[in-house]
């Protein structure tokens, strides 16, 4: 129910927000006696909308069977958790990790990569002089062999 008060105060600003720019066009404010039959529009249309988006969402929930808890405000307003099917996967990935480092197929804690920092650079700008484009191009051509491309 938060959620759809929250989609239907912001969907009501943007109404009224474009509302008022048409209606200054013409010479009126919205707040003209003629210009009650907006007011109820813009309400109208922004409730309307703010129900199917509101609809859609606990739909796709639904459908998903995802668990609505942890995060903050926004996140469980707008964003859903984790599906019913993707922590049973989780689950089971934790399990079958388990028991590989049990029998010793997989190391309790594997160990980062370690990045070379690069020497020279493998690519320049345009504008540089030809030697340096060649000389970029020939640690390119270096680290191609050494990779055994």
């Amino acid at each position: 129910m938060i959620r759809f008060f929250v989609l239907f105060a912001v969907l009501f600003v943007i109404t009224i927000a474009m509302l008022a720019g048409v209606a200054m066009q013409y010479g009126y404010t919205l707040l003209d006696p003629q210009m009650q039959m907006i007011w109820v529009a813009a309400i109208a249309v922004a409730g309307y909308v703010a129900w199917r988006i509101n609809g859609i969402l606990r739909k796709r929930e639904k459908r998903a069977g995802v668990e609505r808890s942890g995060g903050g405000f926004l996140k469980r307003l707008f964003v859903s958790g984790k599906s019913q099917s993707q922590l049973a996967r989780e689950a089971r990935i934790a399990t079958r990790r388990k028991k590989l480092i049990a029998e010793g197929k997989l190391d309790a804690a594997p160990e980062p990569e370690v990045v070379e920092v690069e020497a020279a650079p493998t690519r320049v700008p345009p504008t540089a002089s030809i030697q340096d484009k060649m000389a970029a191009r020939r640690e390119r051509v270096r680290r191609a062999k050494e990779q055994g491309k």
